[in-house]
């Protein structure tokens, strides 16, 4: 029985008492007195069984325990309520993490099936404000959960480097710093620059257009402008990523598309299919009629007066480049405000004759705690962010008369930017909160990390000299029923991505540990066979709790 799916047991067991086809739910009852598992009957009626009542008792009565996982049964209601026993469960469900280790949780749904996934992709001229970020983070959060369960991903991130943004850049960089020895961290300031200049002064837009007119009309002295530009972005923006560990297999170009005449050809193929209109300024734009899409108009423009290319135009090419290299499992991350936009381009790629990707979309990030600000006064960047919480946490362990090292920081800085984040439903605000991300007591990556630490701790300091197992306290039975949960809940993430549910269960888990290390003993406990179960049950917490982290993208440390 695959990952000791005692749910999936109970379930098939009552499906054939019933001589039923229909899915049976199995669920923790919400009272610890109320067993293990239940059974709601009340969508199990027929002519002989009347009621819920009649379905429970009589499913009771004909219930095979082939496999001794039951030790009691009883009706409550429309309920059947199933005790288990744990001298059998319990041996079964340790043994299974232990032999799995860091597998578990994994029912290799991917098979060694090819994923593609594209997140990020924010605009190469600036550095990366934490709203951005919960893309990446929620990107990572994907990439590393297919991976868990077997897929083969492909990580891609989509570089506009030929866009309105980039070419008001190369303008203030021309016009007010060096193109050849500009930095990085100078980029965000000439773009703040030069962008307000550009709202009084008309001649700066003219500038903006004429370079991106040259740009597409092949003049290779500004492609190279624009390239070096966006080189020194992207790699800026790289470095700071990967501080969260964050990277990606593959860059492509905005560019490459409008270069080796893919819009073109895009263009080309509307038109043969009576799609492609031309308004009267001259721009040229499709019809999406009879989508349904909610805008006020159905009209998707696709490019300029003097027909360079509009961001659609090319993300539409950039879609079909990668429909064509993975059409079954092909994924983007975009802000909830993309929504409608992914529903025109999914349009376009319809009457083209593709299938669109799956959207995986967000709310925004709102900043609370009092210690936000940055130069700009109403954008706080990644880097910053990154800044504050490792000053944060320095502090708080000099209090503690600690010195961690600068890589357990960062992976702790991590953990609190990517456990806050990862939260909180995707289709929620994130309100960011320093002192709550950096608690060592409350829900935060941090509490769950220095649990974790304090489990090696005394893994380290005892020894399993039992293979025999025996529980007697019921925050016992509440971990290993806790434990057995986690298949199920990875295998409900990949139908509905949200990350929040494996927090929650990654919390509830690590307070049932704390709460078990406060109220029985486990490394001066004089019954040998009672010690070393308690032992082997906190490392199979430690094995599923670091899988589950591993999920989300979040390393643990040694110490702390």
């Amino acid at each position: 029985m695959k990952n000791m799916n005692i749910k999936e047991y109970i379930a098939e067991e009552v499906k054939r008492v019933l001589k039923i086809e229909q899915e049976v739910t199995v669920t923790l009852p919400p009272k610890d007195d109320m067993g293990d598992y239940t059974v709601a009957c009340f969508n199990y009626r027929n002519d002989q069984l009347k009621s819920p009542v009649d379905v429970a008792n009589y499913i009771k009565e004909n219930f095979n325990d082939s496999n001794n996982y039951i030790k009691e049964m009883k009706v409550t209601g429309p309920y059947l309520n199933f005790f288990l026993d744990f001298s059998i469960v319990a041996e079964k469900i340790i043994k299974d993490i232990e032999t799995q280790k860091e597998h578990y949780g994994s029912l290799n749904q991917g098979g060694g099936k090819k994923l593609l996934i594209e997140h990020t992709s924010i605009n190469p001229n600036a550095s990366p404000h934490i709203g951005r970020a919960r893309n990446s983070i929620i990107g990572n959060f994907l990439t590393h959960m297919y991976e868990f369960v077997g897929y083969d991903i492909t990580r891609h991130y989509f570089v506009n480097d030929i866009g309105k943004q980039i070419s008001m850049l190369l303008v203030g960089t021309l016009k007010y710093g060096d193109i050849n020895n500009i930095k990085f961290s100078e980029i965000l300031d000439l773009y703040v620059r030069i962008n307000e200049e550009s709202k009084q002064n008309p001649e700066v837009e003219r500038e903006v257009f004429h370079y991106l007119n040259e740009l597409e009309n092949g003049n290779e002295e500004v492609r190279q402008q624009f390239k070096q530009l966006t080189d020194i972005c992207i790699e800026g923006q790289k470095e700071i990523f990967s501080k969260l560990d964050i990277s990606w297999d593959k860059f492509t170009h905005e560019s490459d598309f409008v270069f080796e005449h893919k819009t073109d050809e895009i263009l080309k193929q509307l038109e043969a299919k009576g799609k492609l209109k031309s308004d009267e300024n001259g721009r040229l734009y499709v019809d999406l009629s009879g989508y349904n899409i909610p805008t006020k108009s159905p009209v998707l423009v696709l490019t300029r007066e003097d027909k360079t290319s509009l961001y659609p135009l090319r993300d539409i090419a950039y879609t079909i480049y990668k429909i064509n290299e993975n059409a079954e499992n092909n994924f983007i991350v975009l802000g909830e405000d993309q929504e409608v936009y992914m529903k025109q381009i999914s349009a376009v790629l319809d009457i083209l004759g593709y299938p669109a990707p799956k959207l995986i979309s967000y709310s925004f990030i709102l900043l609370n705690g009092g210690k936000m600000a940055t130069r700009e006064g109403n954008v706080v960047l990644l880097e910053d962010l990154i800044n504050i919480l490792y000053e944060s946490l320095e502090e708080e362990f000099k209090k503690r008369n600690i010195t961690p090292n600068d890589e357990t920081i960062m992976t702790l800085v991590d953990a609190c930017i990517k456990y806050t984040i990862l939260s909180i439903s995707r289709s929620k605000i994130v309100n960011f909160n320093i002192e709550e991300a950096t608690s060592f007591t409350g829900n935060s990556g941090i509490y769950i990390l220095y649990n974790i630490v304090r489990i090696n701790s005394i893994l380290k300091k005892n020894e399993i000299t039992s293979q025999e197992i025996k529980f007697n306290h019921n925050i016992e039975r509440k971990i290993l029923l806790n434990l057995y949960e986690l298949p199920n809940v990875i295998d409900k993430l990949l139908v509905n991505y949200e990350s929040s549910h494996l927090v929650q269960y990654i919390f509830h888990l690590t307070k049932d540990f704390s709460k078990m290390y406060e109220e029985i003993n486990i490394q001066n406990e004089s019954d040998e066979i009672l010690k070393s179960s308690r032992l082997r049950l906190i490392n199979a917490v430690n094995i599923t709790l670091t899988n589950a982290l591993k999920v989300l993208g979040i390393k643990t440390v040694d110490k702390m």
